[in-house]
């Protein structure tokens, strides 16, 4: 009968330090996601297609960051005032595209932005 129990705190030892061992760490992960990104009220994507955002873009879905859509954006862009990085940021505040990608990371991601915006406007 020792022996059972023995062995039986052996694995309930092993459980609560597996549990405390886990468990906070997964807190502090999700401490930290939301720190990116806290006054988001869905969770952002970790990758959004580059003509998705072009697209986004064009059609308004950033206004309230800045962005314009339509006509003034299609005149905005051309003229420089509105960039890919700034489509970029424009998604991440919009809480569309998380703050884990970040920008100095994946430049080629701003540049596939762009690319997809210029060619979405030469087909308008």
């Amino acid at each position: 009968m020792k022996s059972l129990m023995k062995q039986s705190a052996s694995w309930l030892s092993l459980i609560v330090v597996g549990t405390l061992t886990v468990f906070p760490s997964k807190v502090n992960a999700q401490n930290a996601q939301s720190d990116w990104q806290e006054d988001c009220l869905m969770d952002a994507e970790d990758y959004v297609e580059p003509n998705m955002l072009a697209m986004m873009a064009y059609r308004g879905a950033f206004a309230e960051e800045g962005i314009p859509g339509y006509v003034k954006f299609q005149s905005e862009f051309s003229s420089g005032d509105v960039t890919g990085e700034e489509i970029v940021n424009a998604a991440i505040e919009n809480c569309m595209l998380s703050r884990r990608y970040t920008l100095e990371r994946n430049s080629a991601y701003v540049e596939d932005v762009e690319s997809q915006v210029q060619y979405l406007l030469r087909a308008q």
